[in-house]
C-alpha cells in the first residue's frame, strides 16, 4: 500500500497548497464519499509533505534521506555482512553497559521504573496521575484513536486544561488510519466518534494539539505521557480502546532526575511541529537533570532512540546480545531484524539460553509470516520459541539483567526509519520483575513449539531477510 500511495504523491502535491488546515478540512466526509487510502493520500501523504516543506525543510529533508539510505540497506543485507558495532574482545572483560559506553551511547541518568502490565494496569495509574497534576500534562503517541475510551481520556484534559496546561502531539498517519478502523470490542450504543480528534480536544477546552507530519512516509512511533515534568509513561501503549481491554501490552512509569531528559525529548518534538517548526526548534536549549535530587532507590537509566542521526535502540540490542553470558529474552509483535537474528545465533552457538515469545494471532499477515520464519530459524539453532495465544504488543528484551523496553518493534521500521523512545537499565531487582511479571508468565501462557510446528522454513542465512517474505 505504501508504495502505491508514494506514486500519487507527486501528481496531488501542488494541490495541497490550497488545502487548508481548519475544522472543515480535518472534519471527514461519509465513508460513502470516500475512503481511508484517499485521505491517507490527500492529508497524511500530500499535505503533511507540503506543510513539512515549509515548517520542516531540514529536519524532513534529513528523514527522507536517511529513510532511502536504510531502506537500501535493509534490502542490502545478509549474513555475509560483518557489521560489528563491539570488537568481540571488549565483551570478555566488560559488563553491558560499559559496552553500551563504549560505542558512545548516551549516557544514563538516575531514576526508577515501575512496571504496568496490560491496560488494566496502565489506565488506571494514568488518570491518578492525570487529576493529580499541578501544572502540565504532556501527551505524545503514534495513535489518539477516536474511540470511547479514547474520547474519555480526550475528556479528561479537556476538564483540567482548565487548571493546569495540556498539550497532546499525535502522528497524523497513525491516528487517521486508526480512526477508520473500527475496535474489536462493542462501543457504547449511540456513540458516535468524533471525525478529527485534534479538534475535539481543541473544542471548549484549553487543550493544545498538534499531528506529527509524515515527510515520505517517516512516522513518529514514540509514546510518551509527561505528568508535572516530573512522571513519565512510556512503553507500547497508544491512547484507545484495544490497549485498554483488548490487547496484551507493557508500559513503565519512570520517576527520578531522568524524566527531566525525558520532558527535553517531547519538548523538542512539540517544537518541531508547530508553525516555526525547524526555525524554532533549533533554538531548543534542554533542561539540565537535578542529580543531586538522586536517591537511594533510583538506579541509571539510558534514554534510547531511533532517529534519522542514530538507531540507537538497534545499536544497543547488538550491542547487548554480543555481550551475553547466561541468558535472552525478547518478546515483539513485528519481528524482521537481521542483524538482531544473527546476534541471537551467535549468543546461543556460546551456549546463551535464547527465548522468543511472539503472538499467535497478528494484526499482519506478512510480519506474522516473517515471525514464523524469524521463529523456525532460531528453533533450527537450539533456541526456545513460544506462541502467546492471543495478540501481543509487548515490546521488551532482557539480556542477562539489562532491560531495554519501550515504543520500538524488531522490524526495519522501528530500528531505522520511524521516531522511537526507549530506556534501557541493568538494576537487578527491576530486571527480575520484568522475567517474573511479563515474561515467565507469558511463557507459562503460552505454547513451546517443536521443529514441525511452524510449517515454514528457516531463513537461508544467505539471502537478506526482506528479500525472502
Amino acid at each position: 500500500m505504501r508504495m502505491r500511495l508514494m506514486a500519487v504523491v507527486p501528481a496531488l502535491a501542488m494541490a495541497s497548497c490550497s488545502l487548508p488546515d481548519t475544522p472543515l478540512w480535518n472534519n471527514r466526509d461519509s465513508g460513502a464519499a470516500t475512503g481511508m487510502p484517499s485521505e491517507l493520500i490527500v492529508k497524511a501523504l500530500v499535505h503533511g509533505s507540503m506543510k513539512s516543506l515549509i515548517s520542516n525543510p531540514v529536519s524532513g529533508t534529513t528523514k527522507g534521506a536517511s529513510m532511502w539510505y536504510e531502506r537500501s540497506r535493509l534490502l542490502g543485507e545478509n549474513f555475509s555482512n560483518d557489521r560489528a558495532l563491539l570488537n568481540p574482545a571488549f565483551a570478555k572483560g566488560a559488563d553491558i553497559e560499559e559496552g553500551l559506553d563504549l560505542v558512545g551511547l548516551p549516557k544514563p541518568y538516575p531514576g526508577e521504573v515501575d512496571l504496568l502490565v496490560d491496560g488494566v494496569e496502565f489506565f488506571p495509574a494514568l488518570y491518578r496521575s492525570v487529576n493529580g497534576a499541578r501544572q502540565q500534562i504532556d501527551t505524545q503517541v503514534f495513535i489518539f484513536d477516536n474511540d470511547d475510551v479514547a474520547t474519555g481520556f480526550a475528556d479528561r484534559l479537556k476538564k483540567r486544561s482548565k487548571e493546569v496546561k495540556c498539550r497532546v502531539l499525535m502522528d497524523r498517519l497513525g491516528s487517521i488510519g486508526a480512526w477508520w478502523e473500527p475496535p474489536a470490542g462493542p462501543l457504547p450504543p449511540g456513540f458516535v466518534a468524533p471525525s478529527s480528534m485534534p479538534h475535539y480536544l481543541k473544542e471548549k477546552s484549553r487543550v493544545q494539539a498538534r499531528m506529527s507530519q509524515n515527510p515520505w512516509l517517516v512516522a513518529d512511533h514514540s509514546k510518551l505521557i509527561m505528568i508535572d515534568r516530573n512522571e513519565a509513561y512510556l512503553g507500547g501503549m497508544n491512547i484507545g480502546r484495544e490497549y485498554r481491554y483488548e490487547w496484551h501490552d507493557l508500559m513503565v512509569r519512570v520517576t527520578g532526575p531522568v524524566t527531566t531528559e525525558l520532558q527535553n525529548r517531547f519538548n523538542h518534538s512539540w517544537k518541531l511541529q508547530g508553525l516555526w517548526g525547524d526555525w524554532r526548534a533549533f533554538l531548543h536549549r534542554d533542561q539540565k537533570p537535578d542529580l543531586t535530587a538522586a536517591k537511594d532507590s533510583h538506579f541509571p537509566i539510558r534514554i534510547l532512540r531511533t532517529t534519522p542521526e542514530r538507531a540507537e535502540i538497534e545499536e544497543a540490542m547488538l550491542v547487548a546480545i554480543r555481550m551475553s553470558r547466561r541468558r535472552i529474552y525478547l518478546q515483539n509483535s513485528y519481528v524482521t531484524s537481521e542483524l538482531l537474528l544473527r546476534e541471537l545465533l551467535a549468543a546461543r552457538s556460546r551456549g546463551v539460553e535464547v527465548n522468543f515469545i511472539y503472538p499467535v494471532e497478528n494484526d499482519s499477515k506478512l510480519l506474522d509470516t516473517a515471525n514464523r520464519r524469524f521463529a523456525a530459524t532460531l528453533l533450527d539453532k537450539g533456541c526456545r520459541v513460544y506462541a502467546y495465544p492471543n495478540f501481543s504488543h509487548v515490546k521488551a528484551i532482557m539480556v542477562d539483567d539489562w532491560v531495554c523496553l519501550g515504543s520500538a518493534n524488531f522490524d526495519g521500521l522501528s530500528m531505522r526509519i520511524n521516531g522511537e523512545l526507549n530506556i534501557a537499565y541493568s538494576d537487578p531487582q527491576s530486571a527480575e520483575e520484568l522475567r517474573r511479571r511479563v515474561f515467565d508468565k507469558d511463557m507459562r501462557e503460552s505454547k513451546r513449539l517443536g521443529k514441525l510446528e511452524l510449517k515454514v522454513p528457516p531463513y537461508s542465512l544467505s539471502t537478506p531477510l526482506l528479500q525472502q517474505l
